[in-house]
């Protein structure tokens, strides 16, 4: 095979929201780049897919947040229309076999309950607010929050069967990781960069208030369209070689040479990349140490949101699985209704396993549950499991274990000699969040422009 050599002054690796915004900052600031995406396409962990019924769904990052400043500022500057998840109406809790109604963020539950579950939030919330967003580590009780678990101190500190599998359940909404598996240090730094616990969860001024009309993966082509000539797709990047002068990238048919490397994958990807020289070893360890967490969304498509006729929000926070926790993304009234299904964690993991007839089959059969036989009418279900995906293998984003954010945390951001390192698990505000990639490929871009 011949192998294609190409110079550039800077290769940005990944074409997810960080790497178009790190070559958005460059092409603006007229500097010669090249991007090289793995896949066939452009998005990352975004990707939205018109379903042969004719529906467009989001099958990969899809809200925004009202405190989101940078995709809020994409949505004006490419005139993308949005509409707000919808949040009228009651809300299914089932839990022990009984099915309540209820209306807000917190489920209606017994009195004692509910103050646990609510004590809780308000801890997580006030403890958050503490901890500095660029330096996490540096916390005086840095040490202390990140030796234990979040489901370490859930069992200290809550005392109730339901409120603790409530707030498991938004946990896992929220990571797409159980308790046990995050560092309560790396949970109280992401739920600051999010503003708020209750923010993460919530809908109305929380980050599943809105949604793009098209799609989040169309307003990223949208920015992309200056410097698509600069993208070059189906490059997974094999090793990446570093002298005193420049960094030569290699991919299985070239080989870019350029001043600077923008790097813009999760941890997980970026350690199966070969460097030479190594990495220190401090960054070296930290990206054996950040597990991505399972995702599994299922779409079910039907005719109308009938559901809400029958005075229902299309949101179900429920004990049983597949079916944990949904909510309506439905366009108007009268457009597809669309129910989203969510599948996380380890839930996720097992999930996936099933044949899809299977999933669609006990998701299908839940729902009726909750919304009569109508809901078995669906004209398309349609599910992705993003562990599933070569070049992600997992989502949201990459969480901490325990003992990693203190030991490896200052390696997150910084460069070794030309290689610069974005990604939203990097970001400082919107921490794992499109707007959080965006946010960071700013910054790294921002760095080689320096340089």
């Amino acid at each position: 095979m011949n192998i294609q050599e190409l110079h550039t002054d800077i290769v940005i690796i990944g074409a997810g929201y960080a790497g178009i915004a790190a070559a958005k900052k460059l092409h603006e600031a007229g500097r010669s780049f090249l991007l090289l995406e793995a896949r066939d396409r452009i998005g990352g962990r975004t990707h939205t897919q018109q379903l042969d019924c004719g529906a467009t769904v989001d099958l990969g990052a899809q809200w925004i947040g009202p405190t989101q400043h940078h995709i809020w500022k994409w949505v004006k500057e490419t005139n993308t229309g949005t509409f707000d998840c919808y949040d009228t109406g009651k809300n299914i809790l089932a839990w022990k076999n009984k099915v309540s109604t209820y209306k807000g963020t917190i489920p209606k539950i017994d009195p004692i309950s509910l103050i646990d579950l609510g004590l809780a939030i308000d801890k997580i919330n006030k403890l958050c607010k503490q901890i500095p967003l660029d330096a996490p580590w540096t916390h005086p009780r840095a040490e202390e929050f990140d030796s234990m678990t979040l489901h370490t101190w859930m069992e200290k500190n809550m005392f109730t069967k339901k409120a603790k599998h409530l707030f498991n359940i938004g946990v896992e909404t929220v990571f797409a990781a159980g308790a046990h598996e995050i560092s309560f240090l790396h949970a109280l730094f992401y739920c600051h960069s999010g503003d708020n616990m209750e923010a993460l969860i919530s809908i109305a001024n929380g980050a599943q208030q809105t949604l793009t009309i098209g799609g989040t993966q169309t307003l990223l082509k949208k920015i992309a369209e200056p410097f698509l000539d600069k993208i070059r797709l189906n490059q997974p990047v094999i090793k990446v070689v570093q002298t005193a002068d420049n960094v030569t990238v290699y991919t299985e048919d070239s080989k870019v040479v350029a001043r600077k490397v923008i790097f813009t994958l999760p941890p997980a990807l970026l350690n199966t990349i070969r460097f030479s020289p190594a990495l220190p070893q401090r960054k070296a360890q930290l990206l054996q140490r950040v597990p991505m967490g399972a995702a599994m969304k299922c779409f079910c498509v039907y005719k109308t949101p009938f559901w809400r006729k029958q005075g229902f929000s299309g949101q179900i926070v429920s004990d049983t699985l597949p079916v944990r926790v949904t909510f309506d993304c439905t366009h108007q009234d009268d457009d597809y209704g669309i129910l989203l299904v969510f599948v996380e964690g380890h839930n996720a993991r097992d999930f996936i396993e099933q044949p899809e007839s299977v999933r669609r089959e006990k998701v299908l059969q839940q729902l009726v549950g909750y919304f009569g036989e109508e809901a078995r009418n669906v004209l398309e279900y349609k599910d992705k499991c993003w562990t599933e995906e070569e070049y992600s293998r997992g989502c949201y984003a990459g969480n901490m274990p325990p003992g990693v954010l203190t030991q490896f945390g200052q390696s997150l951001r910084e460069p070794y000699q030309h290689l610069h390192f974005a990604g939203t698990e990097t970001a400082m505000r919107w921490n794992g969040y499109m707007d959080g990639a965006i946010e960071s490929g700013f910054r790294a871009a921002e760095e080689v422009l320096k340089n």
